[in-house]
């Protein structure tokens, strides 16, 4: 990508006619956002009146400039797709995590529950701590 304050070369040819168009822009302002922020100075050349090199160097210019821009933007493009396959993949880690931690929510409140009131419940606090060795030997794992 080119700074924003960098003059840019434009060409273009216009094959029904034979010529050349080309038109170089200069920045006006320190950050260009608009094509009014450029100084725009165009001409035409008639495609005839170049030597063959030269058209033959400018085509191997221009498609070199496109080919680079195009593979620029692919590989952004697969950058973006293997960010979004990373951002997938830990949102459903994320919600099985989640998924897991309101079982064992659920569990425990029913375990509470099952206390009641009487907290020397012996069989209720055993199983309370019962459910506590499996959770923690399941987050070893």
């Amino acid at each position: 990508m080119a700074p924003t304050n960098q003059n840019r070369l434009m060409s273009a040819y216009d094959i029904k006619e034979g010529k050349i168009e080309v038109s170089l822009f200069k920045p006006k302002v320190q950050k260009p956002q608009t094509a009014a922020d450029y100084l725009q100075t165009s001409f035409e050349v008639m495609a005839k009146e170049i030597h063959p090199l030269d058209q033959i160097e400018l085509h191997r210019q221009t498609g070199e400039m496109i080919y680079s821009t195009l593979t620029g933007k692919a590989m952004m493009a697969q950058r973006l797709e293997n960010s979004l396959k990373n951002t997938t993949a830990q949102l459903q880690l994320e919600r099985s995590s989640s998924q897991a931690k309101d079982n064992r929510i659920k569990s425990l409140e029913e375990l509470v529950i099952g206390l009641g009131h009487n907290p020397k419940d012996v069989k209720a606090a055993e199983a309370l701590r019962k459910k506590k060795d499996e959770d923690i030997a399941a987050l070893r794992k």
